[in-house]
């Protein structure tokens, strides 16, 4: 998978799909609910990614492996309370973010995983660096970000084009 065409046309890349089969096959073409692709993206992380237990009732999950770019999954099973999170990966080379932005804050609300970035290598004949900086806390609901963006609960703002991807999913 690829996403540096992300932002940069504002609808999805038309494709051609072939399939080559000895036997007979059964084509249907499915339209996905639009957090389809978190979905997927989330249990990728989940099953191939590296886990780390930042504090009671938050992991985050980071996908490099295997991967030309970097993906961050936090979870948060608290039952009571947000997580906030800051992620900074200014300090990344040759990446392009599907936020648009390296540097991302988001509430993750009670019993909820969210997509927090992801990554993908911008130009494929040069190499890339990652490099990230993540800062949680735990945060009360519904009164967003608090002091790190006041009234709101999603810095940059997740906009149509990128809220099946980022938006927070129940557990």
């Amino acid at each position: 998978m690829a996403f540096g065409h992300w932002l940069q046309t504002g609808t999805p890349p038309r494709y051609t799909l072939s399939v080559h089969s000895s036997k007979a096959l059964l084509v249907k073409q499915k339209t996905l609910v639009t957090t389809a692709l978190a979905d997927a993206i989330i249990q990728l992380a989940i099953g191939r990614g590296e886990r780390h237990e930042g504090r009671e009732g938050m992991t985050t999950y980071y996908l490099t492996r295997n991967w030309a770019g970097f993906i961050m999954v936090v979870e948060n099973r608290n039952p009571c309370t947000a997580i906030h999170v800051q992620c900074d990966c200014s300090k990344s080379s040759n990446v392009v973010s599907t936020r648009g932005t390296l540097k991302t804050v988001d509430s993750v609300p009670p019993l909820h995983r969210q997509v927090i970035i992801l990554l993908s290598q911008l130009e494929h004949t040069n190499g890339y660096s990652i490099s990230h900086q993540l800062v949680h806390r735990v945060g009360h609901v519904g009164t967003g970000l608090g002091s790190w963006a006041p009234g709101a609960n999603h810095v940059p703002a997740l906009t149509a084009e990128v809220y099946g991807l980022h938006s927070p999913r129940p557990l």
